[in-house]
């Protein structure tokens, strides 16, 4: 009875993390909030290739912890055969080096299961970059340019739209709708140019953000170029129904579903001749081209 006490003291650890882990997978995947996005996304270059290298790096990863779980239980095994049946010494020591275990398995199980709602949404932010990417290329034609994943001092310009209206410094953002079956009013965000009114909550964080981004951009295309060129800020947010409560003009920053922007891209006049398209999209493109911020 002795030696099976001790191994399973040994695998307290594993019996910690596996269900706080899956545990949390299981409640997160639940949830009734749902992907906004109905758009189907392109395949990216090397998008394949990608899925089949991240696959094969999850296989390694749990192959190289399977061996390891499968040691470290034969080795206790092995040890517990050669203990006697009875009187097992424990002593205060014993008790404080479980403890310790104990608690660094579960401090570290935490840290994991923190980190899990991060990574969610992470993939969420990705898949509405991709749709905003997507969608907002359907409605530009001609001379008009769309430049991802922008490089900026700390951070990055989701895309920047180029047309002969002028440069949006678009910032795409990914927010759950609520559950299924709840009308027209739980997937419509409300602006007032100052403010986003979501079904049951507020947010002014992304139009600093999107603000931000833009007037950064007009600096360093003027330092680049030695014109002043009109930059816009626009937030997209895929998959919403925006509705503007007030008149929204160019000072402010623009809110829309990029399903539906052919309004603001290709229907403005023009105030950028060939020349000053190609200096924009020149100097958008360097930036572009450098290596992204860890």
């Amino acid at each position: 009875m002795i030696p099976v006490l001790i191994l399973t003291l040994s695998l307290l650890p594993l019996l910690i993390l596996a269900p706080a882990v899956f545990g949390f997978a299981w409640w997160l995947d639940r949830q009734p909030r749902r992907d906004p996005l109905t758009t189907d996304l392109r395949r990216l270059p090397g998008n394949s290739l990608e899925i089949r290298l991240e696959k094969e790096r999850e296989k390694v990863l749990d192959r190289m912890l399977w061996s390891l779980s499968t040691g470290l239980v034969v080795a206790f095994m092995i040890l517990t055969k050669r203990l006697p049946e009875t009187d097992i010494d424990w002593h205060t020591l014993d008790t404080i080096y479980l403890l310790i275990g104990l608690t660094v398995s579960a401090i570290l199980s935490w840290r994991i299961v923190r980190r899990m709602p991060g990574l969610r949404k992470m993939k969420q932010g990705i898949r509405a970059e991709q749709a905003a990417a997507q969608e907002l290329a359907e409605v530009l034609a001609g001379r008009n340019r769309i430049i991802h994943d922008v490089q900026a001092q700390d951070f990055n310009i989701d895309h920047v739209v180029i047309t002969p209206g002028g440069i949006f410094a678009v910032e795409t953002k990914s927010r759950l709708k609520p559950a299924a079956g709840q009308g027209a009013e739980a997937v419509k965000v409300i602006y007032d140019g100052k403010c986003l009114k979501f079904p049951g909550w507020t947010e002014t964080a992304p139009i600093e953000q999107a603000r931000r981004q833009a007037d950064w951009l007009a600096r360093h295309l003027q330092a680049e170029t030695g014109e002043r060129l009109p930059v816009f800020p626009v937030l997209a947010l895929p998959g919403w129904f925006v509705e503007n409560a007030a008149r929204i003009t160019d000072e402010m920053v623009r809110v829309i579903n990029p399903k539906n922007s052919g309004w603001l891209f290709v229907k403005r006049a023009a105030v950028l001749d060939d020349a000053a398209l190609q200096r924009t999209i020149t100097a958008v493109g360097k930036l572009a081209a450098e290596p992204a911020k860890d």
